[in-house]
């Protein structure tokens, strides 16, 4: 990774990767009180610290004592639109709550009326709400299907 740095920086400032390793190549102490090889860019600034990038200069020594913090990250939603309208167990034209299923359309653009007609309920429910699926009780359900107006 050091060498491919090292390329990197040497193609952007037109120059050789031995020019770039003298420039920026300094030694830092370690925790650990050794001293280690690494790139590093220090750039000073009037009333502030200076900015430091390091590239290396870190022991790779075993710490078998070291607290290791791992923790998973918290679910953003574990439900989603769909399964909390169908476990609401309403039909979403009539409101009733007997044998309720989901009516599913290939795509969004399936939903837009072709000449002047008007378009039943159940296609303007599912156009404003920009979803395939409508959650509806079995006899809507075999009314959409038959063409008639639920």
């Amino acid at each position: 990774m050091k060498g491919s740095l090292l390329k990197t920086l040497a193609s952007k400032h037109k120059t050789s990767t031995t020019a770039i390793a003298r420039k920026y190549q300094t030694s830092v102490e370690a925790p650990t009180g050794t001293h280690l090889k690494c790139l590093q860019v220090v750039v000073t600034r009037e009333g502030k610290r200076p900015l430091v990038a390091q590239f290396g200069g870190i022991p790779l020594i075993p710490q078998p004592k070291a607290v290791i913090l791992d923790q998973l990250p918290k679910p953003i939603n574990t439900r989603t639109e769909i399964l909390q309208r169908l476990l609401a167990k309403v039909c979403e034209l009539c409101k009733s709550t007997t044998d309720v299923e989901v009516h599913h359309i290939r795509k969004l653009a399936d939903l837009k009326g072709k000449g002047g007609r008007e378009r039943p309920a159940w296609v303007r429910l599912m156009a404003a709400r920009q979803r395939k699926t409508l959650v509806v009780c079995r006899a809507c359900h075999l009314k959409i299907h038959a063409g008639q107006s639920p």
